[in-house]
């Protein structure tokens, strides 16, 4: 996928994709929004070029339905071969354009910051002025009165998924303490404790996570609102889920990490797991307040811009050329008119989206809490947890040797801490670098073209095969390691012509990796903070919504 340490450079590659789209009259969330740049744009080309290349080809295939299928294959991989080399080739050399010019625009930048941002402000306030009026009429009378209808929709399913992996991680540990207890002591612990490390990256045991959020249908809304499927958000949700229990995981170890060389005996070793299971628990249910409702601002916020911008396009998108003369030519670089009306568009809703995710939270819905209640009751104690190395069980407390390299293990750090930051930032985008596309169901994978990663499904399958049949048994390394690392690549539709479509992606398992486009974007007021094991969670705004701002 884009990279996940780049914070400049992959939000204004989506941006340029959406509004490439948008250009088109297409908005709202894409589905082949996934894997590298190389393969965003491969897919993009081959989105426009299939149609024409079934209409030619079609109807010269020979024979019956099956070889005509498979001809088809290896022409449209072939197709898409040759799109992704020379999609390769223009990219890089666009990116070398882009560094050789990088150092005179800081320069400009830094020179000329306080003229920027008041020519910033300047034509923020005239669009505003023209653009305001209309976009809160339209909430008012169709955004407005669904807004409670679609955050209860996505509030049931996701807040089963997360109370799921509450119930499945005190499962865990409790059963590990009973054995540990009945077994015996710390070589027992070592064994059971390199086996909760990976308990996140279990597919066996996630799954029934993972399935709370099949429930998720937005029925009427999705037609009203022309999402095209829900499954953004089913992924979006599982990737979030996955990541609170590996930070619970994480949590739980260090503190009982601290804690070995303190026990005298089982006796104490049982209760003193049994007294951090509990502090882990309540952190849990705040940072989980904390996450869904960061999650459920960010779907209404998909769900509801790229409507709105369509709606208003016909009265508002032909009237913006005007506002260009308003813009220092030296300035032209750095603030542009559709982004700034882009802005003007999602400061019209957010205010109800806020407030619609606020009440929720006062009135105790789906086990959400205030932030006042979080920051007043959170365990102080555990933000001295800091940084770390994931800890080696079986090297520190059994001498063995580590089985794989530590550039290969998985990187793992900080805990989610349960502490609201107010810093100024700026509010998520509701377009496709919101939240990231994917199906949960996974399918069987197609050839890929050359030069693209393999597609994982394959592995995922024969994974969950193993671990079903081995449970305890199975070796959590090579779950994390496989399924969960990567997005599933895109190749084209293999299809009959007749039936061909735009190009498909292999969809990845429940709690794959998805596109980490999404990474990139501005967050609101409520980030726990996410570790180098989760994508960099950027600080964001309070929930009053006051200096609502937006970065493209």
């Amino acid at each position: 996928g884009i990279s996940e340490d780049s914070k400049v450079e992959a939000p204004a590659f989506t941006d340029a994709i959406r509004m490439y789209r948008q250009s088109k009259e297409q908005y709202g969330t894409w589905d082949m929004l996934c894997g590298n740049e190389t393969q965003v744009l491969s897919n993009l080309v081959m989105e426009e070029l299939l149609p024409e290349l079934r209409s030619t080809i079609g109807p010269r295939l020979k024979g019956k339905a099956p070889e005509r299928q498979r001809t088809w294959i290896q022409v449209s991989d072939a197709v898409y071969r040759m799109v992704y080399e020379l999609a390769k080739a223009q990219y890089d050399a666009a990116v070398a354009r882009c560094e050789q010019e990088r150092p005179q625009l800081e320069s400009t930048i830094r020179t000329d910051m306080d003229q920027i941002i008041t020519s910033k402000e300047h034509l923020a306030s005239k669009i505003r002025a023209f653009v305001l009026p209309k976009a809160e009429v339209c909430v008012r009378n169709h955004v407005q009165p669904y807004i409670s209808s679609i955050l209860e929709a996505l509030m049931t399913p996701t807040s089963q998924g997360f109370a799921e992996v509450r119930e499945v991680f005190f499962k865990e540990v409790t059963d590990m303490n009973m054995n540990v207890v009945n077994e015996g002591g710390l070589e027992k612990l070592v064994e059971y404790m390199e086996k909760l490390s990976h308990l996140a990256f279990h597919p066996v045991k996630m799954q029934s996570c993972y399935e709370k959020m099949d429930q998720l249908k937005l029925e009427g809304l999705q037609q009203r609102f022309d999402v095209s499927s829900t499954s953004v958000f089913k992924q979006r949700a599982q990737i979030h889920m996955r990541q609170q229990m590996d930070d619970a995981v994480y949590t739980f170890e260090t503190l009982l990490h601290q804690e070995l060389g303190k026990l005298q005996g089982k006796d104490d070793l049982c209760k003193s797991i049994q007294r951090i299971l509990e502090r882990v628990l309540k952190k849990f249910d705040y940072d989980s307040s904390t996450v869904r409702k960061k999650f459920f601002r960010e779907a209404l916020l998909q769900i509801t811009i790229p409507f709105l911008l369509k709606k208003l396009a016909p009265t508002c998108k032909g009237e913006l050329a005007k506002f260009q003369e308003l813009i220092f030519e030296d300035f032209a670089s750095f603030i542009l008119v559709e982004n700034t009306y882009e802005e003007v568009v999602l400061q019209s809703v957010m205010k109800d989206i806020m407030q619609a995710v606020k009440e929720a939270a006062v009135q105790r819905k789906h086990n959400l809490y205030r932030d006042s209640m979080v920051m007043h009751n959170s365990d102080p104690n555990l933000h001295l947890l800091g940084e770390g190395v994931a800890i080696d069980w079986s090297e520190e407390y059994s001498g063995q040797p580590e089985a794989e390299p530590v550039a290969e293990r998985r990187r793992r750090a900080k805990q989610v801490v349960s502490v609201i930051q107010d810093d100024e930032g700026a509010l998520p985008y509701g377009a496709e670098a919101l939240l990231q596309p994917g199906s949960p169901e996974p399918q069987e994978p197609e050839e890929a073209p050359a030069g693209v990663p393999p597609s994982p499904a394959d592995a995922v399958k024969e994974i969950r095969e193993a671990l079903a049949q081995e449970s305890l048994e199975a070796d959590p390394p090579s779950v994390s390691s496989v399924p969960h690392a990567t997005a599933a690549p895109p190749s084209p539709r293999a299809d009959v012509p007749a039936e061909a479509e735009v190009p498909h992606v292999t969809p990845a398992p429940p709690g794959a990796q998805s596109p980490p486009a999404a990474c990139h974007q501005r967050s609101d007021s409520e980030p726990g903070e996410h570790g180098e094991r989760s994508p960099p969670q950027p600080g964001g705004t309070t929930e009053s919504g006051e200096g609502v701002q937006t970065e493209f």
